[in-house]
């Protein structure tokens, strides 16, 4: 299992509100959002390379910052 999140990364994250989501970091040109696949240039995206499993952090969104923890890291088969 990795130890820190990078591009390629799958990585489960919980918001401070409770809810929960899976986003998978990919180079901004293979960026979909509606397809779980959040560009590593994103806000979001910038805050969570580098991040360990278990890690909490905030990064600014664009209605203010916002909570988050690292549930889950899991590589991508491609």
């Amino acid at each position: 299992m990795p130890e820190k999140v990078f591009t390629g990364s799958k990585v489960t994250l919980l918001r401070e509100d409770g809810r929960s989501f899976d986003f998978v970091l990919v180079p901004p040109v293979q960026a979909n959002i509606n397809q779980g696949k959040l560009s590593i240039g994103a806000p979001l995206g910038k805050a969570l390379l580098g991040r360990h499993k278990g890690e909490e952090f905030s990064f600014d969104a664009p209605g203010g910052p916002v909570r988050m923890k690292v549930l889950d890291i899991q590589p991508t088969s491609g």
